[in-house]
């Protein structure tokens, strides 16, 4: 499916010198064409009329699909009041289109050639990037998640390890999509995919080509690591792999903005642990360090004299100095919610405690970095995820919104 795929240059698939006010009739033909091969040629021409597009044009397209490519409620009305006086299948059926809006008829013929579904998630990047509260593209931003919710499902992902025999194309994006240690060389990288300690694993669909859709990157080790540098150190000693038994995961990257909302990340840890299990036996204990990004955020609303305090004077000696306060502070902000869901405040929190994991240990000055003092005061944390207690943990967090935790913790 990766390597030895071909894809076409995107600029061979368009016709050139294609006008902005073309793309109205690329719409109308492919909404209304029963032809396969119009329908294809006009999806062609409707993306590369959208790259052409300037923000106040785009803004015009926008505002066109979502007024004028609405739901027809006339038509529900009927189907509706048919469905009601007369339950038949015929009917149901009827009810049932007439609940679809010509912009999902218009995603879904779009999606008619091989590079499609990528130009689509780009699509919706750009619509997420343009809107604001001004400028409210909701329902045609729920119409795509909507159908990426079914094209992206659990079914259709490919997991695959990362290493250095991987195509160059393909690790290129790996140092360009990882969001939570920044890669800075091709040294960087080889330490983190071609070491006996280090793993990273990714998925990708089919429909995406060579674009990872989300990866991690895990380190075997003999401890619990406390502090990012630990697994960072590319001048670390060499471990040898059969007296490691520990796989920390420490860092998750989404790839594609155009897919946020539909949920890769649970799966992926999952069927990575299956895939550590069976390939290195010797590891039996699974643990994150992670980080915790909204922390500086929130105590800027519950301590804003810290707050201020260590944004101007961002380094360790701030840090230390405050410590006693810190540590209660963080203790505060991740096992007490203050939303209206009662859900933990913490948005790293949410996903691995919803993953079934729980929370082990609290590490600070775990990550002294510029940014990670910004975010997170220099805290990150160890989540746990036990086999054997995963299942248990989302039950009881389904139940009551607390988080499982270490005693003592």
């Amino acid at each position: 499916l990766f390597e030895n795929s071909k894809k076409a240059s995107s600029r061979f698939l368009f016709k050139k010198n294609k006008k902005p006010s073309d793309i109205y009739h690329s719409i109308d033909t492919i909404i209304k064409s029963k032809n396969n091969i119009a329908v294809t040629q006009n999806s062609r021409d409707f993306f590369h009329s959208v790259k052409e597009l300037n923000d106040h044009e785009f803004k015009e397209l926008m505002v066109h699909l979502k007024k004028d490519r609405d739901i027809d409620l006339n038509a529900i009305k009927s189907a509706t009041l048919a469905y009601d006086n007369e339950n038949t299948e015929d009917n149901y059926i009827n009810l049932q289109k007439s609940t679809i809006s010509e912009r999902k008829i218009l995603f879904r013929k779009l999606n008619s050639f091989g590079e499609s579904t990528i130009h689509l998630v780009k699509l919706r990047e750009r619509i997420i990037k343009n809107a604001s509260i001004n400028q409210d593209y909701r329902k045609i931003d729920n119409d795509l998640k909507m159908l990426f919710i079914d094209w992206f499902n659990r079914g259709f992902l490919v997991l695959k390890p990362i290493d250095w025999n991987t195509p160059a194309s393909i690790l290129e994006k790996i140092i360009k999509y990882e969001s939570v240690h920044q890669i800075n060389s091709w040294k960087e990288l080889r330490d983190r995919i071609d070491s006996a300690d280090r793993r990273c694993y990714a998925f990708f669909h089919p429909a995406m080509g060579n674009e990872p859709l989300i990866f991690v990157e895990v380190a075997l080790t003999r401890d619990i690591p406390n502090n990012i540098n630990q697994i960072l150190n590319t001048e670390r000693k060499s471990n040898r792999i059969n007296t490691l038994n520990k796989a920390i995961f420490y860092s998750i990257s989404n790839c594609q903005r155009g897919l946020d909302g539909i949920s890769f990340g649970n799966y992926l840890i999952k069927d990575v642990v299956k895939f550590i299990q069976s390939e290195l036996p010797a590891i039996k204990e699974f643990f994150t360090l992670s980080p915790v990004p909204d922390f500086m955020k929130w105590m800027k609303s519950k301590n804003n004299d810290l707050y201020k305090k260590i944004n101007n004077h961002p380094n360790v000696e701030t840090l230390t100095n405050t410590e006693k306060l810190l540590n209660n502070l963080v203790r505060e902000y991740l096992l007490t919610s203050d939303r209206s869901d009662k859900r933990p405040n913490d948005p790293v929190t949410r996903f691995h405690v919803g993953n079934g994991a729980s929370m082990h240990q609290i590490n600070f000055l775990a990550d002294t970095s510029k940014n990670a003092i910004k975010y997170s005061s220099s805290f990150m944390v160890n989540y746990k995820y036990d086999t054997n207690n995963i299942k248990d943990n989302q039950k009881k967090y389904a139940i009551d919104n607390k988080v499982p935790h270490k005693k003592n913790i």
